[in-house]
């Protein structure tokens, strides 16, 4: 009696235990979470993180999810449990300044009435029914962003976290960042001599588009300080002074946003000619640029002289002929077309597009002995081939490159990041300025040059980097259809516009978004199950073409038959017709036998592997609880053994 009631009383209070114990980890234990995912697709990067924690004002984030109407779509409801637990992983990093709201706009519903005056899109369903699946979030100062609506594909989902942290951080600093470029070529337009009957060229739509989003400076290349604004884009750096550059160096090292667009033959720049009254002198004019003492000091280069050219990517374009009579079509070897193979799908900048054009781009390296991080994100086909740049400077003959070109079988890299800890290319000092005597002995003595001229001696390095400046002319991404006044209608041929305005949104984030890195794929196949399907794929192929081929033969046969007519035996003729008609229906069938078996020895095989993965997950719990209670138990036995 004593020992059940000790058995009732010990089995009461392990019940209660259990409850207990359940009940303190949900309340003490909400922060513990633990990732194991193969990419940890549900962590936050240390980019998000430093992104939440520096928020200093309230934002508030409300995010849209009709949960009832999306129950009948698995895939919708795992990728927005997903987008929830990363917003919440903000709510927590951000120590109370996110604040979130999930709101669930059923049909005919204020809140319905409220995504839709927020902006958020509904998708409608074959059941009729409206999916809202989107986030709007505001800030103390009225700033409004939103996600109208979480595409579903694969490569959407990747950059999840990206596009969290980005309207994050655009909510955190509302105000419009300003660019200032820096120059040799007349993007404002300009230029020309009226009276010699020569038009200026117009000002470059391309700041028309960056207006859209940045404020814009353009800025002398004689400029004495860079000040007052947020972004650096240095476009075709041509003849630049090593003052210019000094300035330049000092905003790299102080890790602020810099965007370059440097080129080894830029087409559309007029060139730097030394007797402009000289027609002939524009095709000796100088039209390269470098930046080659910057670059060598932050661990890369421009391949020198030379121009990438690509026989894969090569756009087809008609040509005259070199005797000048005819036109005849022929791929151009040095004006590509980038596709999604070409640019990165890991990459913010490049991750959407598909259509990027340049013209005579140059080939970056990482230098041997460079410590940044080099990362490519636009790259030419393994067909390439670096091409003499002196083969440019009078009209190219596309026929005679196209003919003499030999691949290289490697990428050669258009477009890149540069990160990391860098130091100052004037390691003497600013240029010009006076030297002094007295500078402290413990320096070292690039640091102590570059400090007297009160320059900063190394930093972190934010750089984004391309190849080609011609990409940003008008010609390369707009058709003008027409004027509305002094509107310009156009339409875009590439997406070299969005990846300019891509490049200065992703540095203008600074370290914590260009750090954030693309998610793997949260959605794992069933690779067995999909190895089967393939296997029996295959088999009902092989039996479908061999019904097909009968079903010709058969066909063949007849025809003969009906031929055989003509020799005066049609009784003949058509008993054997009909023996040979019920030949092939009887061929017929039983080839739909077959093919009905192969797909039941396909659904065998899965539903045979799904019983085994069954009772593996119902048996092998117990199975190991009750090995590990035998093996307990012969531990003690050995225990009281020796005692």
């Amino acid at each position: 009696m004593n020992k059940r009631y000790l058995s009732l009383t010990g089995l009461g209070l392990a019940l209660v235990l259990f409850f207990a114990i359940n009940i303190a980890a949900n309340a003490g234990c909400r922060a513990v979470r633990a990732d194991l995912t193969e990419d940890k697709v549900f962590t936050l990067d240390e980019g998000s993180k430093s992104i939440a924690t520096g928020i200093d004002e309230p934002i508030n984030l409300y995010f849209y999810f009709s949960r009832g109407v999306a129950r009948e779509y698995p895939p919708v409801m795992e990728y927005a449990d997903r987008v929830l637990g990363m917003l919440r992983e903000y709510e927590r990093a951000s120590g109370g300044n996110i604040r979130l709201k999930v709101v669930d706009p059923e049909a005919f519903s204020e809140e319905e009435d409220q995504a839709v005056e927020q902006g958020i899109q509904g998708a409608p369903l074959p059941s009729g029914d409206m999916l809202y699946f989107g986030l709007v979030g505001t800030s103390s100062t009225d700033a409004k962003e939103s996600i109208p609506f979480f595409a579903l594909d694969e490569d959407k989902q990747r950059t999840l976290e990206y596009d969290l942290s980005k309207l994050i951080w655009t909510l955190a600093h509302p105000d419009k960042k300003r660019v200032g470029i820096l120059t040799a070529l007349p993007i404002e337009g300009g230029g020309g001599n009226p009276m010699m009957g020569q038009q200026g060229s117009p000002r470059w739509q391309v700041l028309d588009q960056l207006e859209d989003f940045f404020k814009v400076d353009v800025l002398s290349p004689t400029v004495t300080e860079l000040k007052d604004i947020d972004i650096l884009l240095v476009i075709h750096p041509r003849d630049f002074t090593d003052a210019t550059l000094y300035l330049i160096d000092q905003w790299a090292l102080a890790g602020k946003p810099l965007v370059v667009f440097v080129d080894p033959q830029c087409d559309v720049d007029p060139g730097a000619s030394d007797d402009p009254t000289n027609p002939m002198s524009r095709f000796t004019a100088k039209k390269s640029s470098d930046m080659e003492k910057l670059f060598k000091a932050w661990g890369f280069e421009m391949v020198k002289n030379k121009v990438a050219c690509d026989k894969e990517l090569g756009l087809r374009r008609a040509v005259r002929n070199r005797d000048g009579r005819g036109q005849t079509e022929t791929t151009v070897v040095f004006f590509l077309q980038l596709g999604e193979k070409e640019a990165s799908r890991e990459d913010p900048i490049t991750r959407l597009l598909k259509n990027v054009l340049v013209m005579t781009p140059g080939s970056l390296r990482k230098l041997p002995d460079g410590t940044t991080t080099f990362t490519p994100f636009l790259q030419t086909s393994e067909s390439s081939q670096e091409v003499d740049a002196t083969q440019f400077q009078f009209p190219p003959e596309p026929q005679q490159l196209f003919a003499n070109f030999v691949p290289g079988y490697e990428r050669l890299t258009l477009g890149a990041r540069v990160t990391g800890e860098v130091k100052t290319a004037f390691p003497e000092g600013k240029p010009g300025a006076p030297k002094e005597e007295d500078a402290s002995e413990t320096d070292a003595p690039e640091d102590r040059s570059t400090a007297e001229a009160g320059g900063t001696a190394s930093g972190k390095l934010n750089l984004v980097v391309f190849s080609d400046a011609d990409l940003l002319h008008d010609n390369m991404w707009m058709q003008e259809l027409g004027r509305i006044g002094q509107t310009v209608l156009v339409r875009p041929i590439s997406e070299n516009v969005d990846l300019l305005k891509n490049s200065v949104e992703s540095v203008s984030g600074g370290q914590e978004l260009m750090g954030i890195r693309m998610r793997g794929k949260t959605s794992r196949p069933f690779e067995r199950v999909q190895e089967i399907q393939r296997d029996a794929d295959q088999r009902f192929l092989a039996r479908q073409q061999e019904l097909e081929r009968k079903l010709q033969d058969a066909e063949r046969r007849l025809n003969e038959l009906q031929k055989a007519k003509a020799d005066g035996s049609e009784e003949l003729v058509t008993a054997e017709q009909r023996k040979e008609e019920a030949k092939v229906r009887e061929e017929f069938v039983q080839t739909r036998r077959d093919l009905r078996d192969v797909k039941h020895q396909l659904g065998k095989d899965i539903d045979g592997l799904g019983t085994s993965l069954k009772w593996l997950n119902i048996a092998l719990m117990p199975a190991l609880v009750c090995a590990a209670a035998v093996a307990l138990g012969a531990m003690r036995s050995q225990q009281r053994g020796r005692k």
